[in-house]
């Protein structure tokens, strides 16, 4: 039936993964090659496949974990050159800790504001400072979040070593 209706597309079969959970973090990248994750949210609680609650941070997954689906998600955007504020989503099976894949969604989702909650950074704001081609270490949002103690300042932030604040609280 997808043949007939897409013709030349082709068809991914995923298998079923049961007890799993939806999680998806958050990247941003700049137009010279630097790249982030604003941690993540779980967004299983779905009806219809429409997402009905969105916690962060994931709780559900190890922290080790959570930073092997950030670090995919920064190595993703960098592998493809993105710039902008995008998802990354995953599929984690709860029974067995492994995870898969399952799309990028390359703009601003919904629940951003869970984010913005558990990091302090205005995604909106980075994002058009993103499209006016400044640099993520020049924003004052991100400066914050990875605890510069210049805010406004404009010295190069080492995005692979340097460590982002922890999560403000949770949010659901």
């Amino acid at each position: 039936q997808v043949q007939q209706e897409v013709p030349m597309s082709p068809i991914f079969i995923q298998k079923l993964s049961q007890n799993s959970r939806h999680l998806e973090v958050q990247m941003v990248a700049d137009q010279h090659g630097q790249a982030i994750a604003l941690y993540g949210r779980d967004c299983s609680v779905q009806r219809r496949h429409q997402k009905i609650i969105e916690e962060g941070p994931i709780t559900i997954a190890p922290r080790k974990l959570c930073e092997e689906l950030e670090l995919g998600a920064v190595r993703l955007a960098k592998r493809v050159g993105y710039a902008g504020v995008g998802t990354v989503e995953y599929l984690f099976n709860c029974v067995t800790g492994r995870y898969s894949f399952l799309e990028v969604n390359p703009r601003l989702q919904v629940e951003h504001p869970v984010t913005e909650t558990i990091t302090g950074v205005n995604i909106p704001a980075v994002q058009l400072q993103i499209a006016m081609g400044i640099p993520l270490h020049k924003i004052p949002h991100i400066r914050r979040f990875f605890a510069q103690s210049d805010v406004m300042g404009v010295s190069s932030i080492d995005f692979d070593s340097a460590k982002p604040i922890q999560p403000i609280g949770h949010c659901v």
